[in-house]
Formats: structure tokens, C-alpha cells, sequence
């Protein structure tokens, strides 16, 4: 089968026999599973010589730290399984392989019986976007944050990850400013949560990052004082937001907030799930 007419997409797992004959994970090794991440169209492309794939740890439970591509660096990702109990992978950007494309169509064989929900593939997407797409905040303004205040942040956010899908600064005017001492960023920030659910869930949802809202506020009327006297960093707003409310418009205005200290000692990532919008 020539690579144009493959059934191969982005997300599709290869055999455990398959993954061993391209040395990428021993076949008895039931603890890795190798995940395709080129693009469904440069999987057939002739002119992209390699395939791009993952080497992935089977975790036993769902980490909500790394759902939703909140860690660009890591990902937990569910494949539905015939058997009683989902699949689990944790995908990382460092174990990425490149496989030569006429090796690839002549030894890889696709395991039909796990696959991925749209959502997952959509997740798994941005989770690859967001690696080069996340935005940088002015040098002054992340120096007025300061470690110890992101370290609170990170607390935050990290009690109810769960149910938080999305967190976004808006710096308004001063977004690409480095502003001189006395002159205050003005802030707001929206905790989005996710209303694809519905009905219960999303009801807890809402009251939960409504919570995480408030935490956040008073961490930095605290720190910085309340607007009118801050001088640092005047927070004018923060709020828990429904994914539907926000506009592409809202999109392009906002700055997805990165989080340096999110995920384990030493590793430094993202906390958000998809990339920085175009102006």
C-alpha cells in the first residue's frame, strides 16, 4: 500500500509487533504504545519523508493536570477499548520518533481496536499546536508576578484542574508594553469552564471555577492592592466564564495565561490548550 492510499491518521495507534519491527518499543513492553502525530495530510504528502510518532506510557489513571492539553509538554489522552476499561496514554513532546516514510507503509500496522473520540482528536491537536503557539507576556509585567505568586496561582488552579479548561489574561493596551515602575499593568481575568457536557456537570462546573475566580482575585487584591491604589498590577476583573461565551474576537483580544510551574518539579509548561491567537 503506497502512503496515499493509507488508512492512517493522526491519533492511530500502531501495533505492539509492528512498533517492535521499527525498533520503537519492544512488543512485549505492555507498558508503551507508539501514537502517530504527523498530519492526516502529511501522512500522504510526497514530499514529507517522515512519519512522526510518540512513544507513550500506559498510565492507570487520568491525571486532570494534563487533560484538555493544559501542559504543553504533557498529555493524558483516553482511547476507547472493546474491553471493560479505556485506555490511558501519557504522550510527551521529548519522546518524539521520526520514522522514514517507506519504512513506515511497509512495517506499521494500525491497532483497529482502540481508537479516539472526536474530542480526544481535536485535544490531541491543540496539545501539538500549543508547543509553539503559546504567547509571551511583557518581561516587566512577568517580573512584577513574580515566583512566589505564580507558585500561588499554580495552587489555585491546581485544586480544581478538573474543571478548569482555559484560563486567559487581557492587558488591554499595554499586551506588547513594557511598562516603567509606577505605571500599573490593568488586568482581568477569565477562568473558563466547560459547557460541552451539560446539564449537572456543567452546573458544578460553573459554582467550581466560580470559586477559583474568587480565590484569584483576592490572591491579587491582596498582593497588589485593589485598582485605584495598586501600583504594581491593578486587577479589573475576574471571572468564570462559559466556553461558549467567548468570541473569536474575545479570542484574538486575549493571552492564554502560562503557567511556568504547573506540572511537576522541574518541568516547566503551559497550563492552556491551545496556541496564541493571530492579530
Amino acid at each position: 500500500m503506497s502512503a496515499r492510499d493509507t488508512e492512517w491518521r493522526q491519533g492511530d495507534l500502531l501495533t505492539r509487533e509492528s512498533a517492535a519491527v521499527l525498533d520503537l518499543a519492544l512488543a512485549d513492553e505492555a507498558a508503551r504504545r507508539v501514537v502517530v502525530v504527523t498530519h492526516d495530510c502529511d501522512l500522504i504528502h510526497e514530499n514529507e519523508p517522515l512519519v512522526e510518532v510518540i512513544v507513550a506510557d500506559e498510565v492507570e489513571k487520568l491525571d486532570s493536570r494534563f487533560t484538555y492539553a493544559k501542559n504543553p509538554r504533557r498529555l493524558h489522552l483516553v482511547y476507547d477499548d472493546p474491553a471493560p476499561a479505556s485506555l490511558i496514554l501519557e504522550l510527551r513532546h521529548v519522546d518524539r520518533r521520526g520514522i522514514a516514510k517507506r519504512d513506515f507503509v511497509e512495517h506499521a500496522v494500525k491497532d483497529y481496536d482502540l481508537g479516539l473520540s472526536m474530542n480526544a482528536k481535536r485535544v490531541l491537536k491543540q496539545w501539538l499546536a500549543a508547543r509553539y503557539g503559546r504567547p509571551a507576556f511583557p518581561t516587566e509585567f512577568d517580573a512584577r508576578l513574580g515566583e512566589q505568586t505564580k507558585r500561588k496561582i499554580e495552587n489555585i488552579l491546581k485544586r480544581d484542574a478538573e474543571h478548569v479548561l482555559a484560563v486567559f489574561f487581557d492587558l488591554g493596551e499595554y499586551r506588547h508594553t513594557e511598562l516603567t515602575p509606577g505605571d500599573p499593568y490593568t488586568l482581568s481575568v477569565f477562568v473558563v469552564y466547560d459547557t460541552q457536557e451539560g446539564g449537572q456537570d456543567s452546573h458544578d462546573a460553573r459554582e467550581v471555577v466560580e470559586h477559583v475566580a474568587e480565590q484569584l482575585r483576592d490572591l491579587f487584591e491582596t498582593t497588589y492592592g485593589r485598582r485605584g491604589t495598586a501600583s504594581s498590577i491593578a486587577l479589573e476583573n475576574c471571572e468564570a466564564v462559559a466556553d461558549r461565551e467567548l468570541s473569536l474576537a474575545d479570542l484574538r483580544r486575549l493571552d492564554q495565561w502560562r503557567l511556568e510551574h504547573f506540572s511537576h518539579g522541574g518541568e516547566r509548561g503551559d497550563f492552556l490548550p491551545v496556541g496564541e491567537m493571530p492579530p
